[in-house]
């Protein structure tokens, strides 16, 4: 079984691909909808440290995004492969009926 309820886990939201040019951005791989969901949300944990969002833009294959705390090539790919995550109540309710997958994530399944 996962670590905590679904309430307490953080949700993933992308993960970094690697570094885009050589001013610190970063390629995305998106777990959301769409590059304007990250919007929403101002930080992200990433691998222990927060970072924090300055811009981001649909991109090849995902997202392209600026951090305030990565300015340069090096910092970009130091971060390949790191989760950005968000707690699960910074997430929008949704409608009756409607789940977010992160919250079925280990409950049990019955035919």
């Amino acid at each position: 079984m996962g670590a905590g309820r679904p309430s307490d886990r953080p949700v993933v939201m992308a993960a970094v691909a690697g570094a885009h040019g050589i001013s610190g951005e970063v390629r995305l791989k998106l777990f959301t909808a769409s590059a304007d969901n990250l919007k929403a949300h101002a930080r992200f944990e990433a691998g222990g440290r927060t970072l924090t969002l300055k811009s981001v833009r649909p991109g090849p294959q995902g997202a392209v995004a600026r951090f305030a705390e990565v300015s340069d090539r090096t910092a970009a790919e130091a971060l390949r492969g790191t989760l950005l995550t968000v707690p699960r109540d910074s997430l929008p309710a949704l409608p009756a009926g409607e789940y977010y997958w992160h919250d079925l994530v280990d409950l049990p399944v019955v035919d």
